[in-house]
């Protein structure tokens, strides 16, 4: 088959160990990022199968129309950058593992890092030093602070763990099943969504973006935080209301944010309002971007492609493009 990977930025996918899963087929690598849907059908016009880096490029209904020979699309994790029903409707099988089993502790290591580097100022005491000057200001332990985990998944147990280590007080909020599985793991619970945001010294969020997720952080939620807090978003932008995290960090509520993730990926705009807020740590979305977690996503991802050219696909989203192609899978 032809194969097509979009968005390996740094040519990382050949070197992993699971990219020998892939030998015997004609493998395609695009290192730069393009969304636009007449530079996307050229580069993918001979693709059979296509490889996706989360949701690095979005996959639409008027780019699946003009890929005709396209049969799968294989990722790992949530796919709200695809158009499942158009990928049924042109039969284009959809796999993607939702590595139930497997938190990313690389994203919980991230999260971690930047609840230090946002504490203690690592980041602005790096520029000073590196412009002449020496200790700028002074920055805050987390022992004995108040750490929050809104939303306890794989990716938010794990930082309460991190959490617990460094001597903080876990308080946990999340839909009502997950708050009794924190509470039959030994983890506090708030008793309401108002008292969480008041009780937290770092809030760290870490929900999937779906329908039920978009904007459940609102700008009254912000508001109840202290003015000493730090929030962290390692999960997706889109969790917080549009424009509310930067209108709040005017206004001192909370006092200091970390973010790996934005509304619009890559970010390119230096002048975004979070760049340039001196109280903000800014990644680039690099939350699962390491070698060992990548070899973990993408032996996934290939698994996928040997099954389906095997007859057998696997870990379909949309069986029904099973049926809707001609010849079935």
């Amino acid at each position: 088959m032809n194969i097509t990977i979009l968005d390996d930025y740094f040519d990382t996918l050949r070197g992993l160990p699971c990219f020998r899963k892939l030998d015997g087929h004609a493998v395609t690598v695009w290192n730069d990022h393009v969304q636009d849907t007449d530079a996307l059908a050229e580069r993918l016009r001979d693709t059979d199968a296509l490889v996706l880096i989360r949701e690095r490029t979005q996959i639409l209904a008027p780019l699946i129309a003009r890929l005709p020979r396209l049969k799968l699309i294989s990722q790992r994790s949530v796919y709200p950058h695809i158009d499942i029903a158009a990928c049924t409707a042109h039969g284009v099988i959809v796999s993607s593992n939702q590595h139930a089993g497997t938190p990313s502790y690389a994203a919980a290591e991230l999260t971690w890092g930047l609840a230090l580097a946002a504490m203690r100022q690592i980041p602005q005491q790096m520029k000073a030093l590196q412009a002449g000057d020496w200790q700028i200001g002074v920055g805050r332990t987390l022992r004995g602070r108040t750490l929050g985990i809104y939303g306890y998944g794989r990716i938010g147990a794990e930082v309460a763990r991190y959490g617990a280590a460094f001597g903080m007080k876990v308080l946990v909020w999340a839909r009502e099943a997950s708050r009794q599985r924190a509470r039959d793991e030994g983890w506090e619970t708030a008793p309401d969504k108002a008292a969480f945001f008041e009780a937290c010294d770092v809030l760290s969020l870490h929900m999937r973006l779906v329908k039920d997720t978009r904007g459940i952080v609102t700008a009254e939620d912000l508001a109840r935080m202290k003015p000493g807090a730090l929030l962290v978003n390692t999960s997706r932008a889109g969790l917080i209301a549009p424009g509310a995290l930067e209108q709040a960090l005017r206004a001192g509520r909370p006092g200091m944010a970390a973010v790996d993730v934005y509304e619009e990926e890559p970010l390119r705009d230096t002048r975004h309002p979070l760049l340039n807020l001196p109280n903000v740590v800014c990644t680039p979305h690099i939350g699962y971007v390491t070698e060992d977690e990548y070899e973990t996503q993408f032996s996934d991802v290939f698994d996928q492609i040997v099954s389906y050219a095997a007859g057998k696909p696997i870990h379909v989203v949309n069986p029904e493009a099973l049926a809707a192609r001609p010849g079935g899978a």
